[in-house]
């Protein structure tokens, strides 16, 4: 996991990247049967979305993220959360202690990750009973404005292509199938669909790895495509985008 990927797009990062459904959270706590004195380790915790989501349910959450400017806005954002506490880790070497977590979760991250180095951490660092749960958004693929965001990307910025590649479908099943070798687990698919005003439109497409940055050579008219995808498709100031959350749940 490199810890150099959102260099520069913390806050924006943090402002406007999707949460995850409170359905899923709720399925998540039955599922493990998760209380107040379960710990959670929040891996590639980023800014703190699923680890905020998870505290707001009354969990115990560690946050281990290598970026310093991610986790930056991860701990001042939490910072008054008694049940929250943040390290600088990342998926080879958390810095929890052995047999000490519940339940592992990695949030929009996992593809990041050296997997066979993170799952030997996950089984130093989890309960014998304890669980790994890996979440994505995903944009639904056939919706038309997907479809013209991905051109946008592809036209503008050459690390979309390689990570687009890294997140194909199969690709993504496999990654997963590697990491739970035993094929012990289940994935839930819950709807999410996104729905944004013209500043939060464009303040997600430039949150990315990816993303061009003001200092990049065509910047604004990267923007600037993005602002006509959304004028182009966009009812009464709001745009919806058809997105889906996959959770994959299992031992390991």
């Amino acid at each position: 996991m490199e810890d150099g990927k959102f260099n520069q797009v913390a806050k924006i990062y943090e402002k406007y990247r999707p949460s995850y459904p409170e359905e899923y959270i709720k399925y998540l706590i039955d599922r493990c049967n998760l209380n107040e004195n379960s710990t959670i380790a929040d891996i590639g915790a980023g800014t703190g979305i699923f680890s905020k989501q998870l505290l707001d349910n009354g969990l115990k959450v560690i946050g281990v993220e290598p970026n310093d400017e991610m986790r930056k806005v991860l701990e001042e954002k939490l910072k008054n959360n008694k049940n929250f506490t943040s390290i600088k880790g990342n998926d080879k070497n958390t810095g929890l202690g052995k047999n000490t977590i519940d339940l592992i979760t990695v949030a929009q991250a996992f593809h990041w990750f050296n997997i066979e180095g993170f799952r030997k951490e996950c089984i130093r660092i989890l309960k014998p009973d304890g669980k790994v749960c890996i979440i994505w958004n995903k944009l639904d693929l056939t919706d038309t404005i997907v479809k013209e965001k991905k051109e946008i990307d592809y036209k503008y910025t050459n690390q979309y292509k390689e990570i687009n590649s890294i997140l194909q479908d199969e690709k993504r099943e496999n990654l997963i199938k590697n990491f739970f070798k035993t094929g012990n687990y289940e994935c839930k698919i819950t709807k999410n669909n996104l729905i944004y005003n013209k500043e939060s439109f464009i303040g997600v497409n430039l949150s990315k790895s990816y993303s061009l940055r003001k200092e990049d050579k065509n910047y604004n008219e990267y923007v600037k495509a993005f602002e006509n995808l959304f004028d182009k498709y966009s009812k009464n100031g709001k745009i919806l985008i058809k997105n889906n959350t996959y959770g994959y749940l299992g031992y390991i």
